[in-house]
């Protein structure tokens, strides 16, 4: 594993969203395979593409006429860390991103 950086306490997840997540990431979306841990401030997530370091990206919830979108910075990907490259495989990606205000997606599953 990588050093890590943030202090506040993740969450893990056995049960993942019952919704659909997806990541907003310029002109195209990155399907989200898996969310791997979650702090107020960051969420780890396995996805279906790289999204560039310093990236600024939405994350997108949609589940039971909920449409939420959080604002975030992708600080590190499984490309930019080697550690956390051994933990992808060749058709997924893993992707560190640090949110803009709190997260709110913890409330929805």
């Amino acid at each position: 594993m990588h050093p890590e950086k943030r202090k506040e306490e993740r969450a893990s997840f056995t049960r993942q969203p019952r919704g659909k997540l997806q990541v907003l990431a310029g002109d195209h979306s990155l399907q989200v395979f898996e969310v791997v841990d979650m702090s107020p401030m960051g969420i780890r997530l396995r996805v279906d593409a790289q999204a560039g370091v310093g990236e600024n990206i939405q994350i997108r919830y949609q589940a039971d006429g909920v449409d939420l979108k959080l604002n975030g910075t992708v600080i590190w990907n499984s490309d930019s860390t080697p550690a956390a490259g051994s933990d992808a495989s060749r058709n997924d990606h893993i992707i560190g991103i640090k949110l803009t205000s709190p997260s709110l997606l913890q409330a929805f599953w």
